[in-house]
């Protein structure tokens, strides 16, 4: 049964009808009032949790280093690096400079594209990373402040390396000897000095970290940090970079 009662519609529902029907029509003809623009925009706004968009790699996750509690401050040496390269203010990143640098000669300067870093270890455990994206031709290690400044990193007896040749091909430097190890070039270098246990050890740390590279450690302490560009190509840069804890 219906109730006996009408139904009443109110007078105004067909014209509120309308003007919904003309405003939906209408509106993407003209442009939007200012008053609207700032909820618009906040519906239209990417989320930050949201998929990456066509083209895009997801971002890569920072993960922490086993050898974080080791991690030391390194800074490059300002006297003995070579007049091609320069240093930045925060000490942190070296590059083969496109003039020359104006820098006082001095017999301990390199001769070729190489640099110290002022930190010596005489003991204990250190561990360290190089950044090497921003360099075609480089090598990353360790030497004796005593390494002559005509000889390059890896072919004294007091120094040790691993270097990345624009060829395509890895190799490591010890005690005078090269041993090719492939063709995979490591992006981020992560080395680890244990001097209690006379070990140098290098780590491609990029995305996860994989052994590259172990050897004894070479000649006697103390030992620096050190590295060497391929100084024909200006704007080559390594970096030390922080160490995820």
């Amino acid at each position: 049964m219906f109730p006996d009662h009408d139904v009443r519609v109110p007078l105004y529902l067909p014209f509120v009808c309308l003007f919904i029907y003309l405003f939906v029509l209408l509106v993407p003809l003209f442009p939007l009032p200012d008053f609207l623009k700032p909820l618009v925009e906040l519906q239209e706004a990417p989320h930050s949790a949201s998929c990456p968009l066509p083209g895009e790699s997801p971002p890569v996750p920072q993960r922490a280093s086993r050898f974080a509690q080791w991690a030391i401050s390194l800074t490059f040496d300002l006297r003995s690096h070579s007049c091609s390269l320069k240093v930045s203010k925060d000490g942190l990143t070296v590059t083969v400079s496109h003039c020359p640098q104006t820098h006082l000669w001095s017999h301990e300067r390199f001769v070729t594209c190489q640099a110290l870093c002022s930190q010596a270890f005489y003991s204990g455990r250190q561990y360290w990373e190089v950044d090497t994206q921003r360099c075609s031709h480089w090598a990353v290690g360790v030497a004796s402040w005593g390494m002559k400044r005509t000889q390059i990193l890896g072919r004294t007896s007091d120094s040790c390396c691993i270097e990345w040749k624009g060829t395509g091909q890895l190799s490591a430097w010890h005690m005078v000897e090269e041993t090719v190890l492939g063709s995979d070039r490591p992006m981020v270098v992560g080395i680890w000095l244990d001097l209690e246990e006379g070990k140098l050890a290098f780590y491609s740390v990029a995305n996860q970290e994989k052994l590259i590279y172990e050897c004894p450690v070479p000649g006697s302490s103390p030992l620096h940090p050190a590295v060497w560009l391929y100084g024909l190509n200006p704007g080559n840069s390594l970096t030390i970079r922080p160490v995820n804890a």
